[in-house]
């Protein structure tokens, strides 16, 4: 703020001039990871035992730009490789040298037990309850019994009541061979209906962010790629400049980014 004092007379004039700048921090250049995308193919699975852990699985990436790194629940390695596994989903990651990635989920499966044939999840709501997961095993000896989170065993294969996040979710059947899931249970807000909505009208406007100022939030895949800080400075005030967002507004943002920033 600079003050200007102009003296007439008995008369003092002060003036205050208030610069407002609409600035954010300096981003790396986006890759178009659609040129040549990464692929994923499954070249091998084996299944395990109940109890054990001998299951594995090798997969092998293509496109991109190599090197590969290959990321799953049991570490990370540059082969693909992944050995000593119990029964399970396993998600699995290609990420090549640019940072683009693809990824699969395998499934390793007990040989003569219970598995896991399907889960059906619905969404919670921004800060609700409304969440719930079902899921459907076969195999082994019935009746199963189901528990989240390792809460009290129940023979009803539903768990309703849940907000947003991760469950571990048990199926055990009456012989004790064990299967265990996590399963993430996303809040739904929309992009399309919710969030970008509140970011034309209120970010990309006029003089910030509508492509005078970098950067450009009239893009959906800036937009994206700047989430979590579009996230952190709305949810702190220091965005959008010059107008206040509603605590409804903030928090659907943030749940948008928490469920990982779709195009929904």
């Amino acid at each position: 703020m600079m003050e200007t004092k102009l003296i007439r007379g008995t008369v003092s004039v002060l003036f205050f001039l208030t610069t407002m700048s609409c600035t954010w921090e300096q981003a790396e250049p986006q890759v178009d990871c659609s040129v040549s995308p990464v692929e994923i193919d499954v070249l091998e699975s084996v299944a395990t035992e109940c109890g054990a852990a001998i299951g594995s699985f090798r997969v092998n990436a293509a496109g991109g730009e190599p090197p590969y790194l290959y990321t799953s629940e049991a570490g990370t390695n540059a082969d693909g490789v992944f050995s000593s596994l119990e029964a399970g989903n396993y998600v699995v990651v290609a990420t090549d040298a640019k940072g683009c990635a693809s990824e699969v989920t395998i499934p390793i499966q007990n040989l003569e037990g219970v598995n896991l044939q399907e889960i059906v999840v619905e969404e919670s709501g921004c800060g609700s309850t409304e969440g719930k997961i079902e899921v459907v095993a076969s195999g082994g000896v019935e009746p199963y019994l189901y528990s989240i989170n390792e809460g009290q065993p129940q023979t009803g294969r539903t768990f309703s009541g849940l907000t947003r996040g991760t469950y571990t979710v048990k199926i055990a059947d009456q012989l004790g061979c064990e299967i265990v899931e996590s399963v993430e249970v996303l809040a739904g807000v929309s992009y399309e209906n919710s969030v970008k909505n509140i970011i034309e009208n209120s970010c990309a406007v006029s003089g910030c962010h509508n492509g005078s100022i970098s950067p450009d939030l009239r893009s959906f895949a800036t937009i994206q790629a700047r989430a979590s800080s579009i996230k952190a400075r709305t949810a702190s005030g220091s965005m959008p400049r010059g107008s206040t967002l509603t605590q409804a507004q903030k928090d659907a943002i943030a749940c948008w980014v928490d469920d990982g920033a779709p195009q929904n």
